[in-house]
Protein backbone atom coordinates (compact mmCIF):
# COMPACT_ATOMS: atom_id res chain seq x y z
CA UNK A 1 0.00 0.00 0.00
CA UNK A 2 2.81 2.41 0.91
CA UNK A 3 4.54 1.54 -2.31
CA UNK A 4 1.34 2.34 -4.17
CA UNK A 5 1.12 5.73 -2.43
CA UNK A 6 4.72 6.39 -3.32
CA UNK A 7 3.99 5.72 -6.97
CA UNK A 8 0.98 8.07 -6.86
CA UNK A 9 3.08 10.82 -5.29
CA UNK A 10 5.75 10.35 -7.95
CA UNK A 11 3.25 10.47 -10.83
CA UNK A 12 3.62 14.24 -11.51
CA UNK A 13 7.30 13.64 -12.21
CA UNK A 14 6.79 10.51 -14.26
CA UNK A 15 8.08 10.72 -17.82
CA UNK A 16 4.55 10.16 -19.11
CA UNK A 17 2.94 12.87 -16.96
CA UNK A 18 1.71 16.15 -18.56
CA UNK A 19 3.87 18.20 -16.20
CA UNK A 20 7.00 16.33 -17.21
CA UNK A 21 6.12 16.61 -20.89
CA UNK A 22 5.51 20.38 -20.61
CA UNK A 23 8.80 20.85 -18.77
CA UNK A 24 10.68 18.89 -21.39
CA UNK A 25 8.98 20.85 -24.18
CA UNK A 26 9.83 24.18 -22.52
CA UNK A 27 13.51 23.31 -22.17
CA UNK A 28 13.67 22.02 -25.73
CA UNK A 29 12.61 25.27 -27.44
CA UNK A 30 14.91 28.17 -28.25
CA UNK A 31 15.29 31.15 -25.91
CA UNK A 32 13.53 33.55 -28.27
CA UNK A 33 10.53 31.22 -28.43
CA UNK A 34 10.50 31.00 -24.64
CA UNK A 35 10.39 34.80 -24.47
CA UNK A 36 7.47 35.08 -26.91
CA UNK A 37 5.59 32.20 -25.31
CA UNK A 38 6.23 33.63 -21.85
CA UNK A 39 4.85 37.04 -22.85
CA UNK A 40 1.86 35.46 -24.55
CA UNK A 41 1.00 33.05 -21.73
CA UNK A 42 1.40 35.63 -18.97
CA UNK A 43 -0.58 38.30 -20.84
CA UNK A 44 -3.37 35.90 -21.77
CA UNK A 45 -3.58 34.74 -18.16
CA UNK A 46 -3.83 38.32 -16.91
CA UNK A 47 -6.47 39.12 -19.54
CA UNK A 48 -8.57 36.11 -18.57
CA UNK A 49 -8.22 37.00 -14.89
CA UNK A 50 -9.43 40.55 -15.60
CA UNK A 51 -12.42 39.18 -17.50
CA UNK A 52 -13.31 36.74 -14.70
CA UNK A 53 -13.00 39.44 -12.03
CA UNK A 54 -15.15 41.75 -14.13
CA UNK A 55 -17.85 39.11 -14.55
CA UNK A 56 -17.80 38.42 -10.81
CA UNK A 57 -17.87 42.15 -10.06
CA UNK A 58 -14.59 41.94 -8.14
CA UNK A 59 -12.32 43.80 -10.55
CA UNK A 60 -11.25 47.34 -9.85
CA UNK A 61 -11.98 48.13 -13.52
CA UNK A 62 -14.81 46.09 -14.96
CA UNK A 63 -15.24 46.28 -18.72
CA UNK A 64 -18.46 44.32 -18.69
CA UNK A 65 -20.58 46.83 -16.79
CA UNK A 66 -19.33 50.33 -17.38
CA UNK A 67 -20.92 53.49 -18.64
CA UNK A 68 -19.31 56.50 -20.29
CA UNK A 69 -21.05 59.85 -20.25
CA UNK A 70 -19.37 63.05 -21.29
CA UNK A 71 -20.26 66.65 -21.83
CA UNK A 72 -16.73 67.25 -23.15
CA UNK A 73 -14.84 65.59 -25.96
CA UNK A 74 -12.13 63.34 -24.54
CA UNK A 75 -12.58 59.75 -25.62
CA UNK A 76 -11.58 56.75 -23.59
CA UNK A 77 -7.85 56.51 -23.08
CA UNK A 78 -6.20 54.24 -25.64
CA UNK A 79 -3.61 52.92 -23.21
CA UNK A 80 -5.00 51.15 -20.16
CA UNK A 81 -4.20 47.97 -18.27
CA UNK A 82 -6.64 45.99 -20.39
CA UNK A 83 -5.57 47.32 -23.78
CA UNK A 84 -1.85 46.99 -23.03
CA UNK A 85 -2.41 43.43 -21.78
CA UNK A 86 -4.25 42.65 -25.02
CA UNK A 87 -1.32 44.08 -27.00
CA UNK A 88 1.21 41.82 -25.31
CA UNK A 89 -1.07 38.78 -25.68
CA UNK A 90 -1.24 39.36 -29.44
CA UNK A 91 2.46 40.20 -29.61
CA UNK A 92 3.62 37.11 -27.72
CA UNK A 93 1.47 34.49 -29.41
CA UNK A 94 1.98 35.92 -32.90
CA UNK A 95 5.75 36.03 -32.43
CA UNK A 96 5.81 32.44 -31.18
CA UNK A 97 3.69 31.18 -34.09
CA UNK A 98 5.86 33.00 -36.64
CA UNK A 99 9.05 31.55 -35.17
CA UNK A 100 7.50 28.10 -35.31
CA UNK A 101 6.83 28.64 -39.02
CA UNK A 102 10.44 29.51 -39.73
CA UNK A 103 10.31 33.30 -39.76
CA UNK A 104 13.28 35.29 -38.45
CA UNK A 105 13.28 36.95 -35.03
CA UNK A 106 12.95 40.38 -36.66
CA UNK A 107 9.94 39.28 -38.70
CA UNK A 108 8.41 37.79 -35.55
CA UNK A 109 8.89 41.05 -33.66
CA UNK A 110 7.38 43.06 -36.53
CA UNK A 111 4.46 40.67 -36.94
CA UNK A 112 3.86 40.52 -33.20
CA UNK A 113 3.88 44.29 -32.96
CA UNK A 114 1.40 44.60 -35.81
CA UNK A 115 -1.02 42.03 -34.40
CA UNK A 116 -0.56 43.38 -30.88
CA UNK A 117 -1.48 46.85 -32.09
CA UNK A 118 -4.61 45.44 -33.73
CA UNK A 119 -5.50 43.72 -30.46
CA UNK A 120 -4.95 46.98 -28.54
CA UNK A 121 -7.12 49.01 -30.92
CA UNK A 122 -9.83 46.36 -31.04
CA UNK A 123 -9.95 46.10 -27.25
CA UNK A 124 -10.14 49.87 -26.88
CA UNK A 125 -12.90 50.02 -29.51
CA UNK A 126 -14.91 47.27 -27.80
CA UNK A 127 -14.59 48.91 -24.37
CA UNK A 128 -15.57 52.30 -25.75
CA UNK A 129 -18.67 50.90 -27.42
CA UNK A 130 -19.63 48.91 -24.34
CA UNK A 131 -19.48 52.12 -22.37
CA UNK A 132 -21.61 53.95 -24.92
CA UNK A 133 -24.13 51.09 -24.91
CA UNK A 134 -24.37 51.15 -21.14
CA UNK A 135 -24.69 54.92 -21.27
CA UNK A 136 -28.24 54.68 -22.62
CA UNK A 137 -29.61 53.91 -19.16
CA UNK A 138 -31.39 56.45 -16.99
CA UNK A 139 -28.74 57.64 -14.52
CA UNK A 140 -29.16 60.60 -12.19
CA UNK A 141 -25.63 61.91 -11.79
CA UNK A 142 -26.55 64.15 -8.88
CA UNK A 143 -26.48 60.94 -6.83
CA UNK A 144 -22.75 60.71 -7.53
CA UNK A 145 -21.92 63.75 -5.38
CA UNK A 146 -20.09 62.55 -2.29
CA UNK A 147 -19.23 59.20 -3.86
CA UNK A 148 -15.64 57.92 -3.91
CA UNK A 149 -14.42 56.41 -7.16
CA UNK A 150 -11.22 55.18 -8.79
CA UNK A 151 -9.42 57.20 -11.45
CA UNK A 152 -9.25 55.19 -14.68
CA UNK A 153 -7.43 57.57 -17.03
CA UNK A 154 -5.37 60.53 -15.84
CA UNK A 155 -7.39 63.61 -14.95
CA UNK A 156 -5.31 66.71 -15.85
CA UNK A 157 -4.77 69.41 -13.24
CA UNK A 158 -6.65 72.71 -12.96
CA UNK A 159 -9.52 71.64 -15.22
CA UNK A 160 -7.17 71.71 -18.20
CA UNK A 161 -8.63 68.49 -19.56
CA UNK A 162 -10.89 65.58 -18.80
CA UNK A 163 -10.21 62.06 -17.65
CA UNK A 164 -12.34 59.13 -16.55
CA UNK A 165 -13.30 57.86 -13.13
CA UNK A 166 -15.01 54.63 -12.17
CA UNK A 167 -17.58 54.57 -9.39
CA UNK A 168 -20.66 52.74 -8.22
CA UNK A 169 -23.81 54.72 -9.00
CA UNK A 170 -27.34 53.44 -8.53
CA UNK A 171 -25.99 49.96 -7.94
CA UNK A 172 -23.89 49.89 -11.10
CA UNK A 173 -20.14 50.08 -11.57
CA UNK A 174 -19.73 52.67 -14.29
CA UNK A 175 -17.36 55.19 -15.80
CA UNK A 176 -17.91 58.92 -16.15
CA UNK A 177 -16.07 61.93 -17.50
CA UNK A 178 -14.29 63.83 -14.73
CA UNK A 179 -12.40 67.09 -14.19
CA UNK A 180 -10.52 68.40 -11.17
CA UNK A 181 -9.50 71.83 -9.84
CA UNK A 182 -6.53 70.30 -8.04
CA UNK A 183 -3.11 71.70 -8.97
CA UNK A 184 -1.78 68.19 -9.54
CA UNK A 185 -3.14 65.63 -12.03
CA UNK A 186 -4.98 62.63 -10.59
CA UNK A 187 -3.23 59.42 -11.60
CA UNK A 188 -4.88 56.13 -12.60
CA UNK A 189 -5.89 53.84 -9.71
CA UNK A 190 -5.91 56.72 -7.22
CA UNK A 191 -9.07 57.46 -5.24
CA UNK A 192 -11.13 60.54 -5.95
CA UNK A 193 -14.25 62.01 -4.38
CA UNK A 194 -17.03 63.60 -6.41
CA UNK A 195 -17.71 67.11 -5.13
CA UNK A 196 -19.92 68.61 -7.84
CA UNK A 197 -21.58 68.05 -11.19
CA UNK A 198 -20.57 69.87 -14.39
CA UNK A 199 -23.42 69.93 -16.88
CA UNK A 200 -25.56 66.81 -17.09
CA UNK A 201 -23.09 64.00 -16.53
CA UNK A 202 -19.54 65.28 -16.06
CA UNK A 203 -18.11 65.05 -12.56
CA UNK A 204 -15.89 67.44 -10.64
CA UNK A 205 -13.63 65.44 -8.36
CA UNK A 206 -10.87 65.98 -5.82
CA UNK A 207 -8.18 63.59 -4.52
CA UNK A 208 -9.53 61.61 -1.59
CA UNK A 209 -6.41 61.98 0.57
CA UNK A 210 -5.79 65.62 -0.23
CA UNK A 211 -9.07 67.42 -0.88
CA UNK A 212 -7.49 70.85 -1.06
CA UNK A 213 -7.80 72.82 -4.24
CA UNK A 214 -4.93 74.92 -5.45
Amino acid sequence: MLAGLGRIEDDPFDQHSPLYSMTEWWHSILLEKQIFYGIGILSLGLLLMQIILSVLGLGGHADGDLSLHADHDSGLGLFSIRTVTAFFAGFGWTGAVMLNHGYSIFAAIAGGTAVGTIFLLATSFLIFNLLRLQGSGNIDYTNAIGTVGTVYTTIPAAESGGGQVELVLQGRLMMAEAFTKCSQPLKPNSKAKVVALIGRSTLLVEPLNNPTYA
